[in-house]
């Protein structure tokens, strides 16, 4: 799946009678990242190198700083696939269909069945769920369960799974059965769980486990995180890999904590590794020497991208739970202020974790944009 820098200009501006498009184009051309390839807009630029005068672009991989192994080539079948609107358009139900685990939210239904742009809004939080291997007793088998059990249905099963019982309906029966064959064939994790079902199979009363092993050696890119070291699943670096197969259908690892910078010698930064927004600001950017599976995913990029964000947003508050001595939150008095507002109820009285005036949305933020507002109105 190839684009020439011609033909994306031409996906992105198509061509009408709308002169600012063109006009944009013209004055702020899309180039190519010198560092990682990705496509940019001139005016995304940090500047030039003094003495080459190259352009410099921090947006995608931080001026060359991260690093990562470019994404594959999606296998056949699904690049046929994505080239079709109707599959672009029911991809969701398809990886809803595959996916090892279930997630979680709050979805915004008001906009799901409006007019126009597909969009896909949630609130609160996003959670993976994974369930027991065995299904329970009296309940037919959902989600990665469908990988051992009963497989010889398995496109009825999955079908029914999702209420669908009827040939006619959102999910088509020969594409399910061309994608089930596909990640049997390329997807490592399916194949793990399928060896689960071969030994279940072949000896259903002997007990057995499936455990994660990784080099405990800290300095490779795809290190696994020790356990004492993983801060929440959404750590793990097949967190998103269970969950989107469509998009990552070879099963790649994603993000962990332990994935070096590449900082040139002598450079005086501290921070070593790279952070969780920095991974998916440059996973998401488009290359035309790399596999397109992301951006070419349709609705299911709108799901990912909101999910990335959440787990973003998590990781920031989780951050700030953990250092609230360096945002001096000792000098907010829990008891002291319960007292002066009159509650002298002590089991209402909480821990209290303040939010700095960079979290957007926060009381902090909000104060701050207001004076910052009223300082412009006078």
């Amino acid at each position: 799946m190839e684009l020439s820098l011609s033909s994306l200009d031409y996906l992105i501006f198509p061509a009408s009678s709308d002169v600012s498009s063109s006009s944009e184009t013209r004055t702020n051309p899309i180039l190519e990242c010198p560092s990682c390839g990705a496509l940019v807009w001139q005016s995304e630029s940090t500047g030039r190198d003094p003495k080459t005068k190259v352009l410099h672009f921090s947006i995608c991989c931080n001026q060359g700083q991260i690093k990562l192994p470019p994404l594959r080539q999606p296998p056949p079948v699904l690049e046929k696939l994505l080239q079709c609107k109707q599959f672009r358009e029911t991809i969701r139900v398809y990886n809803a269909l595959l996916a090892f685990t279930s997630i979680g939210a709050k979805l915004d239904y008001s906009v799901v069945f409006g007019r126009g742009q597909f969009t896909f809004r949630i609130q609160g939080q996003t959670y993976h769920c994974i369930v027991s291997l065995i299904p329970k007793p009296g309940l037919p088998p959902n989600y990665l369960q469908l990988y051992i059990f009963d497989t010889a249905n398995e496109v009825k099963n999955r079908l029914e799974a999702l209420g669908q019982t009827t040939s006619k309906g959102k999910a088509d029966e020969a594409t399910l059965k061309v994608l089930i064959e596909m990640m049997d064939a390329n997807n490592c994790l399916a194949k793990v769980f399928r060896r689960v079902r071969d030994r279940n199979e072949a000896n259903s009363e002997q007990d057995f486990t499936i455990s994660l092993i990784s080099d405990k050696g800290k300095g490779k890119q795809y290190d696994l995180p020790q356990s004492n070291e993983t801060l929440s699943v959404s750590d793990h670096p097949l967190y998103m890999s269970l969950q989107y197969l469509l998009l990552f259908p070879y099963g790649e690892y994603g993000f962990n904590t332990e994935i070096p910078l590449h900082l040139e010698e002598g450079s005086s930064r501290t921070r070593q590794f790279l952070r969780i927004r920095k991974f998916y600001a440059s996973q998401i950017q488009t290359r035309l020497k790399e596999g397109m599976t992301l951006i070419m995913s349709g609705r299911l990029l709108h799901q990912y991208v909101v999910d990335v964000y959440s787990t973003i947003e998590e990781d920031r508050l989780r951050w700030t739970r953990n250092n609230q001595d360096v945002l001096r939150a000792e000098l907010y008095s829990n008891v002291c202020d319960a007292v002066g507002k009159g509650d002298t109820d002590a089991r209402t009285v909480g821990k209290r974790f303040i939010l700095p005036p960079s979290f957007t949305g926060g009381p902090r933020y909000l104060i701050e944009k207001y004076h910052d507002a009223m300082v412009i109105c006078r």
